[in-house]
């Protein structure tokens, strides 16, 4: 029955099952991705919870969120205990897709290090996401003491340290001492370099570093019941000045490590091809207090300051002088110790020699443990009249801190003998000139009176108002201008506001933030630029600030300042510059804007 099966066919396609269509309408609305809905968290966290002095460690904010448009995140500043390395945080992103929902994960790291023991606040930092204020959670952590290594067992003790180590604890003034720039490290570590940072103060000593060592050797010693590899890598000579407390300030250092050795020695690498888990680390080691003594005067002779093994003489130049000429007293004073400390003796000169500024001149030599040398000081002296004189003796107190008593050293007298130079002709009455005296030869002359134009006073009296009047409306001008036109400021100022900001950057050299040094370069370079351009202030990027620079100057200057400001931003990722080279950089970063100058 054809027709019977016909109709059944079309009574079956055009009926409606609206449970089941709703039901799948529901759920495909369900699987959309809801931006709403989406998770957001923010978390602060530190790498560890319990850092010794000197250990560097990282304070890490994450932020998770389905899409991240904006984020103003500002800067660390030092910690009471702790110093941030890095101002500005490295940033790393990731994104992620899970059954059709995106997950955008924006981590930025601060770098810091302890430098004092106990427990310190890591505040809580302000943040604007998207337009929206956010505030992470403050954290805390635990600085402790390397020294405490016999602690109870179950505590964290550090895989590699760093100490100043002194062979002397209660030095005297000007005696030597040596401090030992010392690294500790467990097993399985390898250092695989090393670069000391410049700008150790060591207020109240006078320092010296020692001969370099050229290839540190490691030993093993057992701390508590830790086995550790010590390594000393450099040496100094230190003197103190002054009694009192003083202090030693925390030593910074870069080490290159990895943890998967290829060979006994742990130096040999700094020779050899580099492996692989490698990373760098900061060192710092903890501040040191020394109680410096005085020293006791003698009960006779002169001390001039020599503490350590010296010997002292002294001679003139020529014993027998004619009136007027120049002699010349040499005082050496040889041996090993505070060299440079050594002040000149105080000599009693005949009356009627004139004494003239002496002279100072040291003679170094840093080998081995010691510092040794010659220190030399030279008076000048003129005799003004004939005659026998003498130098006195003279009596020198030397300490030496191998005995703990002075030494004492006698200066014989130094006889010189003055006579007058008999090329020298005095006139007198039967040899000199007759003199006679001149009457009317004298020839009076009238002077003409010129008048009052014709003196130049006049004129420029005249000239001098007009000039200050000038000048004073030029000023008047200009300082309006500054006040009405903001874009004719902003250029007016640009200048300064480099000067300020290399003059910064130069500061900043000198430590061991050299990150913030191209950060402050960069700042310079494109804030200049937009001032005398008119560009905003701010939000500009690099490719926008290099287009406007690219049309009014040539495309050498230009390439030129694409690849500075593509350094600048890369160097947050880039291993810390030596010195040098960030010295260089400033330079050509001064030399890129005086070429900016006269073509902007």
């Amino acid at each position: 029955m054809p027709g019977s099966k016909a109709e059944t066919m079309t009574k079956t396609g055009r009926t409606l099952n609206l449970p089941f269509h709703l039901s799948l309408i529901i759920s495909l609305f369900c699987m959309l991705p809801d931006a709403e809905a989406q998770e957001f968290s923010l978390e602060a966290s530190l790498s560890e919870n319990q850092v010794f002095i000197g250990e560097q460690f990282s304070l890490q904010i994450e932020i998770r969120a389905g899409s991240l448009k904006d984020i103003d995140l500002p800067g660390l500043q030092d910690i009471d205990g702790i110093r941030v390395l890095t101002t500005t945080p490295s940033r790393s992103q990731s994104i992620s897709m899970i059954n059709g929902q995106t997950t955008t994960v924006t981590s930025y790291t601060f770098t810091l290090i302890a430098r004092e023991r106990g427990t310190f606040r890591i505040p809580s930092l302000n943040m604007v996401i998207d337009g929206q204020e956010y505030k992470t959670e403050a954290l805390t952590v635990d600085v402790l003491e390397p020294r405490s290594l016999q602690a109870e067992d179950g505590q964290r003790r550090p895989d590699i340290f760093a100490r100043i180590e002194l062979d002397e604890e209660h030095p005297s003034v000007g005696q030597q001492l040596i401090a030992s720039l010392v690294i500790y490290f467990k097993d399985g570590i390898e250092v695989t370099s090393y670069q000391p940072s410049a700008g150790w103060r060591t207020d109240g000593f006078w320092k010296e570093q020692l001969e370099n060592i050229e290839q540190p050797q490691a030993e093993t010693i057992i701390l508590g019941d830790v086995r550790y590899r010590k390594a000393t890598l450099l040496r100094y000579a230190l003197f103190p000045s002054r009694s009192g407390e003083l202090s030693l300030t925390p030593f910074e250092l870069q080490i290159g490590i990895r943890t998967q050795p290829r060979r006994n020695d742990p130096f040999g690498s700094v020779f050899g091809g580099l492996g692989t888990n490698q990373r760098r680390v900061t060192l710092e080691s903890e501040e040191i207090t020394v109680p410096v003594r005085q020293l006791d005067p003698p009960q006779t002779g002169e001390s001039i300051g020599a503490v350590g093994q010296f010997e002292i003489s002294r001679d003139v130049s020529v014993n027998q002088v004619y009136v007027g000429e120049s002699v010349e007293l040499t005082t050496t004073v040889t041996g090993e110790g505070n060299l440079p400390l050594i002040s000149k003796p105080d000599y009693a000169f005949p009356d009627n020699f004139e004494i003239y500024s002496p002279q100072e001149e040291t003679d170094l030599s840093r080998k081995g443990t010691t510092v040794q040398g010659t220190r030399t000081f030279k008076d000048r002296f003129v005799p003004r009249t004939a005659g026998t004189f003498t130098i006195p003796e003279k009596r020198i107190a030397l300490y030496n801190p191998r005995t703990g008593s002075y030494n004492f050293s006698t200066l014989p007298p130094i006889p010189v003998e003055v006579v007058r130079d008999p090329a020298t002709t005095v006139a007198n009455a039967e040899n000199g000139a007759d003199f006679q005296l001149m009457t009317g030869g004298a020839i009076w002359n009238e002077t003409k009176t010129d008048g009052l134009f014709n003196r130049y006073w006049f004129w420029l009296g005249l000239l001098v108002p007009a000039l200050c009047l000038s000048v004073a409306w030029r000023r008047k001008q200009l300082h309006e201008r500054l006040e009405h036109d903001s874009g004719f400021a902003r250029a007016h100022h640009a200048w300064d506001k480099v000067e300020e900001l290399i003059l910064k950057a130069e500061e900043a050299s000198t430590g061991p933030a050299s990150k913030q040094t191209y950060h402050l370069l960069h700042k310079a370079v494109t804030g200049y630029i937009a001032d005398r351009t008119g560009l905003p202030a701010a939000g500009i990027s690099d490719d926008e600030i290099c287009d406007s620079v690219s049309q009014r100057t040539n495309p050498e200057l230009t390439d030129r300042l694409r690849k500075f400001l593509s350094k600048c931003s890369d160097i947050s990722y880039a291993p810390v510059e030596s010195h040098e080279n960030i010295k260089s950089d400033i330079l050509g970063t001064h030399n890129l804007l005086k070429q900016l100058r006269d073509r902007l």
